[in-house]
């Protein structure tokens, strides 16, 4: 076998893996970072790492996450912590990192066709699974909730959230009555799971929100009246009939009125906790903040001296994505995150193609950021990695920009 011959086969594993990762990123973190450093692994195998690495160079978004990442670093110097804390820090930011790699490596069409169509088949299979054991009331995992067979239900809810897009795009993209129609069942298999079956607050917001954004430009800004009162009606019908999004809803509004009241841990307080100290800290150091890695010490040090019950608990992250960065690497590092996410959505919506899907779903997780980490965590994180990555890929010489 030729040399060449074993370095397209190592190619094609890389992207193979791509996908595995993709998928596998809200069900299983120990599948996904295995496939993730086969990826890695067999990538560089394949010949193509240098010349992947500068397209991701060239990338519009792939220059943005450079910048962002060499600003991490900078912080990491002025920060109070040892050098495992920072390195942890940097660690934690991988999936950018993936998205990076995958800017120049996953520009080719049959390939993103493959991972949108993997992705479908095997979240189509999880919906029907996680909506019969709702029904069964049957507990997986040892998760709080019936019906949750993914990581969490936040995993889950998002990793369907993102279905519904790819397959919306489908929809679109296709004419025959008959595959409409079973992409249109598709559809709203993942809706039932992510309104009725999941307790996770956002994908009720991440969805709405994105499907307006792809909807929007798919077919144009006249079209925007008749979007809106379409998401609108639908969205009252799942209100009015999902009694798990009302009761979460009601939830959410009873502990944000009772924070300064309650005395234990609540998921909307602790927020409310976290952002209110967060800003009270950023206030003092705005410009260059605190440093990468210093958000645990210096919060925990702070609320240990103010408070006296579960509020002067010490956390990792205040569950914002945009006041950690602002916290640790300052508003500097707030405009260069805010710079990439908007440069990757208009690369996402520029290019009219599967990119738009990514495009949706940055955007869909951009809401969401307001009140968790997505960005970094590991299902989500990886997750929306992926997904910018490889449909956001393109070359930079010729590019490819249809099916």
């Amino acid at each position: 076998m030729s040399y060449s011959a074993v370095t397209q086969k190592f190619l094609i594993a890389s992207y193979c893996f791509a996908i595995v990762t993709a998928i596998a990123a809200p069900i299983s973190t120990f599948i996904a970072s295995i496939a993730s450093i086969a990826m890695l692994v067999t990538w560089i195998l394949s010949g193509h790492l240098w010349q992947g690495l500068k397209y991701s160079a060239s990338h519009p978004a792939g220059k943005m996450i450079l910048v962002f990442f060499i600003w991490l670093m900078i912080s990491a110097f002025y920060a109070d912590t040892a050098v495992q804390d920072k390195l942890i820090t940097l660690y934690s930011w991988r999936p950018l990192f993936f998205s990076f790699l995958l800017l120049g490596m996953f520009y080719k069409i049959e390939w993103k066709k493959r991972l949108i169509y993997s992705y479908l088949m095997v979240m189509v299979i999880a919906a029907l699974i996680s909506l019969i054991l709702w029904l069964l009331d049957i507990y997986m995992r040892g998760l709080p909730s019936p019906g949750i067979i993914m990581t969490n239900h936040t995993s889950q809810s998002m990793a369907f959230f993102v279905g519904v897009l790819c397959a919306l795009f489908l929809w679109i993209k296709t004419t025959g009555l008959q595959k409409k129609s079973v992409l249109a069942v598709v559809i709203l298999l993942f809706v039932v799971n992510i309104f009725f079956v999941s307790p996770s607050r956002s994908g009720y917001v991440a969805l709405p929100v994105a499907a307006v954004f792809f909807l929007v430009n798919a077919y144009g800004l006249k079209k925007i009246p008749h979007i809106l009162a379409g998401v609108m009606v639908v969205g009252l019908i799942i209100a009015l009939s999902s009694n798990t999004l009302q009761e979460r809803t009601k939830l959410a509004l009873a502990e944000k009125t009772n924070v300064q009241k309650d005395t234990k841990l609540t998921s909307i307080g602790l927020r409310e906790i976290f952002r209110e100290n967060a800003i009270d800290l950023i206030r003092q150091k705005p410009i260059l903040g605190y440093g990468t890695s210093s958000f645990k010490n210096t919060y925990s040090e702070h609320v240990a001296k103010k408070y006296q019950d579960w509020r002067a608990e010490g956390v990792s992250d205040p569950h914002n994505q945009y006041l950690f960065v602002w916290f640790e690497n300052g508003v500097i590092g707030l405009i260069l995150f805010l710079a990439y996410i908007l440069v990757a959505i208009r690369s996402g919506v520029q290019q009219k193609s599967y990119s738009l899907i990514a495009a949706s779903v940055l955007t869909g997780y951009v809401v969401t950021s307001f009140f968790n980490s997505h960005f970094k965590t590991f299902p989500e994180g990886h997750l929306l990695a992926f997904f910018v990555g490889c449909l956001l890929a393109y070359l930079p010489v010729k590019k490819e920009c249809s099916e």
